[in-house]
């Protein structure tokens, strides 16, 4: 059970919520409501996905809960929340991938 150092963990959960931070900022530019199902969906699911992560401490663990945060976002087609929602998505792989190389 490859476990993350507490930095790593903390890196992880910063840039997810600067992930979070660009979401709500692009959501207000659009003027969308946060009732707008992909732009509430979305921020849930990045929250609770941070919230998981602030948790665990097993690399494995970790991946699978990024993995199953970018399945859990919306799909979007020419939406407003569709950039935004795609910049959440690169970030939750670049994370895993980065993740992955240090296994």
């Amino acid at each position: 059970m490859p476990e993350v150092t507490p930095a790593t963990r903390s890196e992880i959960v910063s840039e997810l919520d600067s992930a979070r931070r660009e979401f709500i900022a692009a959501r207000q530019t659009t003027g969308v409501s946060m009732e707008y199902m992909d732009f509430g969906l979305a921020d849930t699911t990045l929250s609770e996905c941070v919230d998981a992560i602030g948790k665990l401490t097993d690399r494995d663990q970790i991946v699978d809960t990024l993995k199953r945060a970018y399945n859990g976002l919306p799909l979007t087609s020419d939406e407003p929340a569709r950039p935004a929602v795609e910049h959440m998505r690169s970030t939750l792989v670049d994370l895993w991938k980065r993740l992955d190389r240090e296994a």
